[in-house]
């Protein structure tokens, strides 16, 4: 009985603290081993096949916190052949509300330190939460990229444009004779 009460308590004891220490993004549990994030983190660096990189933005106060952009973001870098860490793709970290930003940031910048380069969404700027990854992925020589400098989506809008030029063609064509003839 006694040993029974041990092993219950030890269990009961283990899992308390494995739930702390992945709450407090210190350590994740496999197999009931404790390792180290920062172990983890340069594991990830140097022995993932593919570059790694975290998507940043705004997320809080917009419809559907953002998730949308971030999804398709996600998509196209992972066309490109990156390994992408998506925050919108984290599981809610079951906190009190008080403390749920903090606990999805602690998320996402664990996440941050395993990669090689951040991608901005529009808007990063005007959100606390992706100006701190910024600044945190600038500071580690990080890859920098923005949405609106990358190739394929400027390749995207200038076919955007194209499509919508035959509509316009005609009017801007009668305004040019117009103001030819006077």
């Amino acid at each position: 009985m006694l040993f029974l009460s041990f092993f219950t308590g030890w269990r009961m004891a283990h899992r308390v603290i494995v739930d702390e220490c992945q709450r407090l993004g210190g350590f994740f549990v496999r197999r009931g081993e404790f390792h180290c994030i920062s172990t983890l983190q340069m594991w990830l660096m140097h022995e993932s096949p593919h570059q790694r990189i975290y998507v940043a933005g705004p997320m809080s106060g917009l419809p559907d916190m953002n998730y949308t952009a971030f999804h398709e973001a996600a998509a196209r870098l992972r066309a490109k052949g990156w390994h992408v860490e998506n925050p919108a793709e984290n599981p809610d970290p079951h906190v009190d509300a008080s403390c749920h930003w903090t606990a999805y940031m602690r998320m996402g910048v664990s996440q941050l330190m395993t990669c090689h380069a951040i991608y901005l969404l529009p808007g990063w700027q005007q959100s606390k939460g992706a100006s701190l990854e910024y600044l945190i992925a600038q500071r580690l020589g990080l890859q920098i990229m923005q949405h609106h400098q990358q190739e394929d989506v400027l390749q995207e809008w200038l076919g955007e444009l194209v499509d919508a030029a035959p509509s316009m063609r005609p009017a801007a064509i009668a305004a040019i004779s117009t103001q030819g003839v006077a």
